[in-house]
């Protein structure tokens, strides 16, 4: 993901040295599809990030199953279990 926030810096920059060296229509649509482009980089790894934060519990003799989300999985007589 480091690459992409790299690629979309250099072509905020880029983009600004052309509005600066040629004003115009179509370098201020390339600034603004950048800087768009460089805060969905930031949005999407903030994203990711959450989704890994997982946790799951399982009963002592069960075999646990890692879904989309958080996971416990136990059996109804059983209290205790291990993490």
């Amino acid at each position: 993901m480091g690459y992409v926030k790299f690629l979309a810096a250099i072509a905020l920059i880029g983009s600004s040295a052309w509005v600066i060296a040629d004003p115009g229509f179509e370098p201020a649509l390339a600034v603004v599809g950048s800087i768009s482009a460089l805060v969905s980089a930031f949005l999407v790894e903030r994203r990711n990030a959450r989704r890994a934060q997982q946790k799951q519990s399982v009963s002592k003799s069960s075999i646990g199953v890692q879904a989309g989300g958080d996971v416990s999985i136990g059996s109804i007589s059983s209290d205790k279990h291990v993490k």
